[in-house]
């Protein structure tokens, strides 16, 4: 049996998703210790998205082949009572043997939050960015929607992307003020390394007034990391869902409210 699970964390003790040879505290680490130990022997997950150290996920996707042992109720209390208590397994269910967490996948959500202003927040402090001056979230949006469509995103890509192209389409870009913060919302067929966090650091200085919004057709058609602005910290960014056929668009428990509103 093909096993799913939803995965939240939060990223801010985890050197990003992916097992790492040298042992280092990762996500699918934890998650696969987990399962090993209800099944008494080594299992392996596979994932859906590599979520860098430091980023956060509410809909993160893995799938593992399963014995037939345990019904999908059982993994879901004995995952949450294994795992610690920076990961929850919000859902788990069987799945067919051809679905495959990453090659399945038809697009995703991210969500970026940032601080703006003199004054950061202690209690956001490894859940956003805190730029010190308050940002033009109108201007932010505007030039965003430029960036909306089939694009080569060299210029957002960072060195040591293993991508075999760097063209990808997004289907919108979103940024908001809300409840004093600003909000970068990015939903896209899918991503090359770090390119959310480098938009967000693009958009950023055109929300401080040193980029004109136009700017940002320069910098795509500049394909070069160079051209574009700096990369966001990795603790402002939340994965928030992944496309299927079978879960076409975000659950109410997971929907924040994302209707367009540039503010």
């Amino acid at each position: 049996m093909n096993v799913r699970l939803l995965i939240a964390y939060h990223g801010g003790a985890f050197h990003g998703w992916q097992r790492q040879a040298d042992g280092v505290r990762t996500v699918q680490g934890e998650v696969e210790r987990a399962l090993s130990q209800m099944h008494h022997g080594p299992m392996a997950i596979r994932g859906a998205s590599r979520t860098d150290a430091g980023v956060h996920a509410l809909g993160q996707v893995a799938a593992f082949a399963a014995d037939g042992r345990h019904d999908v109720g059982a993994y879901l209390r004995g995952l949450n009572h294994l795992t610690p208590a920076d990961i929850a397994i919000r859902a788990v269910d069987e799945v067919a043997d051809t679905f495959h967490p990453r090659h399945s996948a038809r697009g995703k959500i991210y969500r970026y939050r940032i601080v703006d202003g003199f004054a950061g927040d202690p209690m956001l402090r490894d859940r956003a960015w805190h730029v010190r001056r308050r940002l033009d979230a109108s201007a932010m949006h505007e030039a965003a929607q430029l960036l909306v469509g089939v694009h080569d995103f060299s210029s957002f890509r960072a060195a040591g992307c293993d991508a075999s192209s760097p063209v990808r389409e997004l289907y919108a870009v979103r940024v908001r003020r809300l409840r004093g913060e600003v909000e970068v919302e990015v939903i896209g067929s899918a991503f090359l390394k770090y390119m959310v966090r480098a938009i967000v650091g693009t958009l950023v200085e055109v929300g401080r007034g040193r980029r004109p919004g136009d700017w940002l057709r320069d910098v795509l058609a500049a394909r070069d990391r160079s051209a574009a602005g700096p990369t966001a910290a990795a603790c402002g960014l939340t994965l928030i869902q992944i496309f299927y056929p079978d879960w076409p668009r975000l659950t109410p428990e997971l929907d924040g409210g994302s209707e367009s509103s540039s503010g």
